[in-house]
């Protein structure tokens, strides 16, 4: 699932390498999951979670650099290199 997506994100936004792009999606990845368990639902389905940043994806892709700039959570977890901190 994360390649795949990560290659649909790298379609969206040609500014991001092979990395970044696989970062972005763990990152999407990781919060949907966070939120969909604090929300009291449990884990939501592989399928379902893809349908969702499919979504993110075509709504931001080509876009995360104002995402980042204006989200200190996110500018925390990134690092100038893409990765997770």
């Amino acid at each position: 699932m994360t390649e795949r997506l990560a290659a649909r994100l790298m379609e969206s936004n040609d500014q991001l390498s092979a990395h970044s792009a696989r970062t972005w999606i763990e990152l999407m990845v990781s919060d949907i999951e966070s939120s969909y368990a604090k929300a009291g639902y449990g884990l939501m389905d592989e399928e379902q979670s893809a349908q969702m940043i499919l979504r993110w994806i075509d709504a931001y892709g080509g876009r995360l650099d104002e995402f980042v700039a204006s989200n200190p959570r996110i500018r925390e977890l990134l690092g100038e290199d893409g990765t997770f901190h």
